[in-house]
């Protein structure tokens, strides 16, 4: 699940893993941020400017499309799509890796947090073969105790 943050027309950035529309900072205190985390550009600066290095965990076709949409140092985000990220911002795939969203695909609004895994990338390979991804659900189902987020379980969605 992830969170909308742009809307059409917006423009909007990151800096210093603060998230900025229209030039103001966004107040995100569901945002959670892990300090361990130093590998990935975009965690700490978005869009990314001519000559910084692209994040390795954007898809590829997004990576010649992002640079048709920055505007200085900021994102504009298109009509009729919008601009997704996850409140676990610095192990979230989001529109920073894969664009913007279409209408069509935002479903509704979320209010309770009823249960939260930590996944691991290798659990979203969908290159592997249907041994290898039995072979990691029961790993999860084993591991499920230490892989639940319980701080995170039954909160609500603000």
């Amino acid at each position: 699940m992830k969170r909308v943050i742009g809307l059409p027309g917006d423009h909007l950035k990151v800096v210093d893993g603060d998230v900025y529309i229209n030039g103001k900072r966004v107040n995100e205190p569901y945002a959670v941020h892990d300090s361990s985390v130093f590998a990935d550009p975009f965690n700490y600066s978005f869009p990314p400017a001519r000559g910084q290095m692209m994040s390795p965990n954007a898809i590829q076709e997004w990576k010649p499309e992002i640079r048709k949409y920055v505007q200085g140092e900021e994102l504009v985000v298109p009509p009729g799509k919008y601009f997704a990220m996850g409140d676990n911002r610095d192990h979230s795939q989001d529109s920073r890796y894969w664009g913007f969203v279409d209408r069509d695909a935002i479903m509704g609004r979320p209010f309770l947090i009823y249960w939260s895994v930590e996944a691991k990338s290798s659990d979203y390979n969908t290159e592997s073969t249907f041994w290898s991804r039995l072979a990691g659900v029961f790993e999860t189902l084993a591991h499920l105790p230490t892989r639940t987020r319980w701080s995170r379980m039954l909160r609500t969605v603000h």
